[in-house]
């Protein structure tokens, strides 16, 4: 990572409402950057990100504002963002699944996140919600 561009707010907390969902991708997309991602690989990223918002907008908070607080952390390997929301339990089992090129309605929100990111966790501890969406930090160049 380069040392000559600055870290990007490493936590946030805010009531998750659609205008406010540009910001919150604002920040994911300068993380992506500041850890070396390329143009296509920062548009998966957001496509999943802004998924994953949206779902916890949606389904969570039943399409009203709830406060979500985000995380954002680097290891050695990957660039992580842990998402947490007070809204209704997710019920992965219960959601629809599509494979690409699959025709129907709905369940395409995951399709979406896994191309952003490889690893994706989730669980509920206490009344909270947890969303772990992590990828595997670009190679760079001369390592």
């Amino acid at each position: 990572m380069s040392e000559e561009i600055s870290r990007p707010e490493a936590s946030t907390e805010i009531e998750l409402a659609p205008p406010r969902l540009h910001g919150l991708r604002s920040l994911a997309e300068r993380w992506a950057q500041t850890v070396g991602f390329d143009s296509t690989a920062i548009s998966e990223i957001l496509a999943g990100f802004d998924e994953a918002l949206a779902n916890i907008h949606l389904h969570s908070y039943s399409a009203r504002p709830g406060t979500v607080r985000i995380d954002v952390e680097t290891t050695p390997q990957e660039l992580i963002f842990r998402i947490s929301d007070h809204g209704k339990a997710f019920a992965p089992e219960h959601a629809p699944r599509r494979q690409p090129g699959e025709i129907g309605q709905g369940g395409w929100g995951m399709l979406l996140m896994q191309k952003g990111f490889a690893r994706i966790e989730r669980k509920r501890v206490g009344g909270k919600n947890i969303l772990l969406l992590a990828r595997s930090l670009p190679v760079q160049k001369g390592r």
